[in-house]
């Protein structure tokens, strides 16, 4: 009750510096709120490339991209209280918005009529329910539900791959068909540049002194809320790594779980750290996850994926999965270790399905999204 009170009253401060910045002319500026960065940095270089410098960058505390080609980028949080209103004041006479996460300071923000808002999600896609159909958000207060929905009121448009994102995006913020932009989320063009992903692959595993013959399992579970300081993982890497000879196991968790967790072998290392999961899945030949949105981006590589979800129905029943599972995801869904083991030996993965499943979840994904993007956004700029 006390955080919603102090919330309140925060955005109620917001607010009246929005509604006084507002008095102020509207720019032709572009402003990026960053939570993530990765596809606005790619749009901020598409930008560049195309003339349109005139970029402010919004940077909250969890992004870690340089924005080399903005033309300002500042520190966005109540903590540096300067850079803050001044960043509030570039949200309230700008033009084109960009971001790219639930940003609850938008709840105060009542942009003119001109302003673009344009949400660009952090993930390719969505296996759990987020938004409206979040099940965690069914007992919070009806304060909270007004400002989730006033945010949501607040993306003109909202960039996808795909008709099922489109689907999923619309049920998860309350918006229409004309709210979806179809030019494909920009960070996938990282895939379709095969001499980076090479550069990456080589980069990676030469780093880890892993030789090009050795099969490499990226191993990306998501994080299960409640279980977030919980130093064991669902699946034991010390019993799967000792059953699969010649595989190397590379494990990437979630930033929250990743300082609870220590366990490496001759056969599993720890790169929460230090490595990106784009560069990550350049280096490896295998994925197993599980509610993940990496499928989402893996499947464009074009390499087999495997399913541990042992604990489908309690996860179902918690969380709520957008549809079905083991039908809809690219690989075999295993439910216990003995599955997947038995399933990564005899190599089971079809990538006909992986092929098919890339096909429909990035239907609008090319290697040119970032471009396309910009050309359809700015094209009365």
């Amino acid at each position: 009750m006390l955080k919603e009170v102090v919330l309140k009253f925060y955005l109620l401060l917001v607010k009246e510096f929005f509604r006084l910045f507002s008095y102020f002319p509207l720019k032709r500026r572009t402003v990026m709120l960053s939570s993530f960065g990765d596809n606005l940095s790619y749009i901020n270089d598409s930008l560049y490339h195309k003339g349109l410098s005139d970029v402010i960058v919004l940077k909250e505390s969890s992004c870690k991209k340089d924005f080399k080609h903005a033309q300002k980028v500042l520190k966005f949080s109540p903590k540096h209280p300067l850079s803050f209103f001044t960043g509030l004041y570039y949200l309230a006479t700008s033009k084109m918005i960009f971001i790219d996460n639930y940003h609850v300071i938008l709840a105060s923000c009542d942009f003119k009529k001109d302003v673009v808002v344009s949400q660009v999600w952090h993930a390719n896609g969505a296996v759990k329910y987020f938004g409206l159909r979040d099940k965690t958000i069914v007992h919070r207060p009806k304060s909270a539900h007004r400002r989730f929905r006033s945010v949501y009121k607040t993306f003109n448009k909202v960039v996808v791959s795909s008709d099922d994102m489109a689907y999923i995006f619309s049920e998860a913020f309350g918006l229409s068909d004309n709210n979806i932009l179809k030019t494909g989320l920009a960070r996938t063009d990282y895939y379709f540049d095969k001499k980076q992903v090479n550069e990456d692959r080589v980069k990676v595993r030469q780093g880890l002194n892993l030789d090009s013959k050795t099969k490499v399992i990226l191993y990306a579970p998501t994080y299960r809320d409640g279980h977030l300081n919980d130093s064991q993982l669902l699946l034991n890497l010390k019993t799967v790594s000792e059953k699969l000879p010649g595989y190397h196991i590379l494990v990437k968790l979630h930033p929250a779980m990743s300082a609870h967790y220590d366990y490496e072998s001759v056969f599993v290392t720890n790169v929460s750290q230090g490595y990106t999961i784009e560069s990550l899945m350049a280096a490896s030949d295998i994925l197993i996850t599980d509610y993940s949105s990496i499928p989402y981006e893996y499947c464009i590589l074009n390499k087999p994926m495997y399913f541990y979800i042992n604990d489908i129905d309690e996860y179902q029943e918690e969380r709520g999965i957008w549809f079905d599972f083991e039908s809809y995801m690219p690989g075999p869904a295993c439910k216990n270790e003995d599955s997947l083991i038995d399933n990564l030996l005899n190599e089971t993965a079809d990538l006909n399905k992986v092929k098919a499943f890339n096909k429909r979840v990035n239907k609008y994904a090319d290697g040119h999204s970032s471009d396309r993007l910009v050309d359809t956004l700015y094209k009365n700029f």
